[in-house]
């Protein structure tokens, strides 16, 4: 609970380097996906050695001591933390924009857009969100209010084309025999990279975890199967969907 005297001295600073300790858990995870930019590094496609680039800076800037918790922060300086977390994304699709456009795939027959919605649905109700509670506003009651519910919600909405271009494209690249390492890296490079940021960020859960890895099983095999990464995108932003309108129910003023 913030205090009387804790309002009147403000947010705290982005910044906690007194106790910058990096946990084993994100340890390893910024190993995995560092691994994973080695790996896109080491091709012959250009658009590949930029995507290798942009994974390992966000992934150092995500290694900062970002301070907790995250809602005694002001406004400017957790909208930070998220676009960094967005760094490699949106520079994803820079990427596919002015490098290489190939990186999107083919157009898939439309029969794969309602499969991709399937999937996403099928993602939903595997993690186990009360669809109900979220409609009627009861799961923003319990999580309660807070001022960076609009730039989590921003965080989910924008991430999915981007990730997919990160994680999915390069599958569609990359011929034999690098295809089969990098396709388990990616995938588990995917699951790891939400696991670098300090906090639990929501995904302190075995649950939370085997839906990550069923959903890079899910993505990639759309990716692989319908040679594009437009009906991932789509599953991915269906998969998404639920959380982004909770943070904007939560979305406060005052917390």
């Amino acid at each position: 609970m913030v205090t009387q005297a804790e309002r009147v001295s403000g947010p705290l600073s982005t910044w906690d380097w007194s106790s910058w300790r990096l946990s084993p858990r994100r340890l390893a995870a910024a190993a995995v996906v560092a691994a994973y930019a080695v790996l896109l590094a080491a091709s012959a496609e250009t658009a590949l050695r930029w995507l290798a680039v942009l994974l390992a800076i966000e992934v150092v800037l995500l290694c900062l001591p970002w301070r907790l918790p995250r809602n005694r922060r002001s406004r400017p300086s957790f909208w930070l933390e998220v676009l960094v977390g967005l760094s490699a994304p949106l520079g994803a699709l820079l990427v596919a924009a002015v490098v290489d456009s190939s990186l999107w795939g083919g157009w898939p027959a439309w029969w794969w857009y309602p499969v991709a919605l399937l999937c996403g649905a099928g993602l939903v109700l595997l993690g186990g969100m009360d669809l109900r509670k979220l409609r009627n506003g009861d799961l923003a009651f319990l999580m309660g209010p807070t001022p960076h519910g609009r730039a989590r919600a921003a965080s989910g909405a924008l991430a999915p084309p981007g990730e997919e271009l990160l994680f999915r494209a390069p599958l569609l690249v990359v011929s034999s025999p690098a295809a089969l390492p990098l396709g388990l890296l990616s995938g588990l490079a995917f699951v790891a990279i939400h696991y670098v940021q300090p906090g639990s960020n929501g995904r302190d859960s075995t649950r939370s975890l085997a839906v990550a890895m069923v959903a890079a099983v899910i993505l990639a095999a759309l990716t692989l199967l319908s040679g594009s990464v437009y009906p991932a995108i789509l599953a991915h932003l269906l998969n998404n969907a639920p959380g982004v309108l909770l943070h904007l129910q939560c979305e406060r003023e005052d917390p």
